[in-house]
């Protein structure tokens, strides 16, 4: 157990890693840098500039101070907000961030598997065909344009629902169906096939013949087993939305971690840029190893060992 969890983290060391050096690699690239403007600043202030930042010393050298700090979890000053650091604008932001996440996370696995289990058990039924069509449109209509819909039917249409800013409870229903409308969409496809796969299992036809109730059959007996790949599902699902949709915290004006990362590639602010790519990099490589660990509960013939061996 230990040993495989201290090579998951040498593992999860490594692919951060790349993930900084790639992502280093390809911001320098990009032709401008964080203090360019249309206006054009005197060049006294831009070299000014640049040396406090360091931005005049050579990539490599840029390189290895950053990996210096981000190895001590500094993950630098934000060039577009003074006096802030990156680790402050992720400590401010990403419970706002988490909290809608976590009620988009519940909102999609209760909905995708309850109406995954329904669709299964009427195979072939109006129920099945309504629900596959649902989640057809849930999974090929992108979030943004579910979260205009919403929008405009919600706030404009019938004005029941305030239509963006984060000031109560009543301001979370939007953003978070649309955040939650196309994962459960793929959570209810992929219980559907799950359980109709475990349904065609000897064991359940056993159960069947035995006069096990159809409730307890569906529920104790196939579900436990259809969950494995909704569960493999969850890991990148997380943390997709504890660290908020990108487009969607900007289309509801959410104060949340998602939007500065979308203000921080316009703004070319490299460090904010590096550091909320690395946070989320670090979710989901964490989230993996917690559903590794779930894996076991949802199904006692899984163990860490045979992940291992895998």
């Amino acid at each position: 157990m230990i040993l495989y969890l201290m090579k998951r983290m040498a593992g999860a060391c490594v692919v951060l890693w790349v993930i900084i050096t790639i992502t280093f690699g390809l911001m320098h690239a990009i032709p401008g840098g964080p203090f360019t403007q249309e206006k054009k600043l005197p060049p006294v202030v831009v070299a000014a500039v640049e040396e406090r930042y360091h931005l005049n010393d050579s990539l490599a050298t840029q390189y290895w101070d950053y990996m210096k700090h981000a190895a001590a979890l500094d993950l630098g000053p934000s060039y577009k907000y003074p006096g802030k650091t990156v680790n402050d604008i992720i400590a401010e932001t990403f419970p706002v961030s988490a909290e809608l996440g976590l009620i988009s996370l519940f909102l999609a696995l209760g909905v995708g598997v309850c109406a995954g289990m329904a669709a299964a058990w009427r195979k072939n039924s109006w129920v099945d065909y309504s629900m596959m069509v649902c989640a057809t449109l849930g999974v090929s209509v992108p979030s943004f344009i579910i979260a205009a819909i919403l929008i405009q039917l919600f706030a404009f249409t019938w004005p029941i629902l305030p239509a963006a800013m984060w000031h109560g409870p009543s301001y979370v229903v939007l953003p978070a169906l649309a955040l939650a409308a196309q994962p459960a969409s793929f959570i209810m496809r992929l219980t559907r096939s799950s359980i109709l796969d475990a349904l065609a299992q000897d064991y359940i036809k056993t159960a069947r013949a035995r006069g096990v109730g159809t409730r307890s059959l569906l529920i104790h007996h196939a579900l436990r087993n259809a969950l494995l790949p909704v569960v493999s599902y969850i890991g990148p699902l997380a943390a997709a939305l504890l660290t908020g949709s990108f487009i969607v915290e900007s289309i509801f004006a959410i104060p949340g971690l998602g939007r500065h990362f979308v203000t921080s590639i316009y703004n070319r602010d490299y460090t904010m840029i590096l550091g909320i790519t690395i946070f989320y990099s670090f979710l989901i490589i964490m989230m993996n190893l917690v559903i590794d660990g779930i894996y076991p509960l949802v199904d006692p013939r899984i163990t860490l060992q045979k992940r291992k061996g895998e």
